[in-house]
């Protein structure tokens, strides 16, 4: 099975099953799925293969980017949602419409250098619902994550592929 000679014995030990777990692990890491990453003018999140990714509100503080994006299901049952600018800003297109939605359920906290605001709104036509959560710092940043699903099922089904959508975002310094 292994070469006689003692100095390809060693290698096949010291340099080619390191190699091989390296291999292994990397492979078991890609069957979770490697994601896209979106690239905003403060920010960057990885969100699931095949979602169709639309900017949404330019950025106010650099030439070119966006502080915030949409990125929608194959099947369109569901929509994420990330508000991410340099410093606070008003995330105007996730708000309540007061026209085609109503208000669910909204809960304030406030602490530790943070006022947290958890959102839901359903459409009038029970169509949709969306859920978001906006936390504001004392350091004057601001970050939204939300999400528009057809039905509890919807929710249900890409719940994990959320929070891993959440977990991802990583800011960037001026």
């Amino acid at each position: 099975m292994f070469p006689k000679n003692k100095e390809l014995q060693t290698w096949a030990v010291s340099g080619l099953f390191p190699l091989l777990f390296v291999l292994a692990c990397a492979a078991a890491w890609g069957g979770q799925g490697s994601w896209p990453v979106y690239k905003g003018a403060w920010f960057s999140i990885s969100y699931p293969p095949g979602f169709t990714v639309r900017p949404a509100q330019r950025s106010a503080t650099s030439a070119g980017g966006y502080d915030s994006a949409f990125f929608r299901s194959p099947d369109g049952r569901v929509e994420f949602y990330i508000f991410s600018p340099q410093w606070s800003g008003e995330p105007r297109e996730i708000e309540l419409n007061p026209a085609i939605e109503v208000l669910v359920e909204e809960k304030r906290q406030e602490g530790k250098g943070k006022q947290v605001r958890w959102v839901t709104v359903r459409a009038k036509d029970r169509s949709y619902h969306r859920s978001w959560v906006d936390e504001i710092t004392g350091l004057n940043t601001r970050t939204v994550f939300g999400i528009s699903y057809r039905d509890q099922k919807s929710y249900q089904d890409y719940r994990q592929d959320y929070l891993r959508f959440k977990k991802s975002l990583r800011q960037f310094a001026d």
